[in-house]
């Protein structure tokens, strides 16, 4: 009768890709009689118990990897929605501006009197921009207001305050003349 190391052939067994004790003793030529059970009695639920533990693991990082992801998802949001609110406060402080443009355009000629035709042009063009404060661009406003509704939707958490906050600006715009 053949000896065989069978702590070896249980990690061989549990470890390996068959269905069955009897296919692996098979392929291993083991003769399947009582001795042979006794030694690989429980091999069977240690294997399922080892392809639980991985099942739950696969789990486990698959869930690790989304909940990665959305994380980062949220910090774009939150970052996207902090550039936003920078610009909606640089808008807001540019409402009652304006920008006028003038242009000033001079043509000089010279003419020559000897054959009745212009001998030379020149032409000079000036432009001047400038700021100048005006009534508020209640489109503008807005604008704004709408923006800062969307960003309120992205980046809300606390309802109750995100609530008042946009009553209170519902109220202003109103009073610049129902532009809502």
């Amino acid at each position: 009768m053949a000896k065989y190391d069978w702590k070896q052939l249980e990690k061989e067994y549990i470890l390996s890709d068959y269905k069955s004790v009897s296919d692996f003793l098979k392929n291993k030529e083991i003769k399947n009689n009582g001795t042979t059970r006794k030694h690989t009695s429980g091999w069977k639920e240690k294997k399922r118990q080892k392809e639980d533990k991985k099942a739950t693991k696969t789990i486990e990082k698959v869930t690790e990897k989304e909940a990665e992801k959305e994380a980062q998802q949220l910090v774009n949001i939150k970052s996207i929605a902090n550039d936003l609110a920078l610009n909606i406060i640089k808008a807001n402080n540019q409402l009652e501006t304006y920008i006028v443009k003038n242009k000033k355009k001079t043509k000089k000629v010279k003419y020559d009197y000897k054959v009745s035709k212009p001998s030379e042009e020149e032409i000079t063009e000036k432009e001047e921009i400038e700021t100048m404060e005006g009534i508020i661009d209640r489109q503008g406003l807005k604008l704004l207001a709408s923006a800062l509704k969307d960003l309120n939707e992205i980046i809300g958490d606390n309802k109750e305050t995100n609530k008042e906050t946009l009553d209170k600006l519902d109220e202003v715009l109103k009073g610049l003349g129902g532009v809502v």
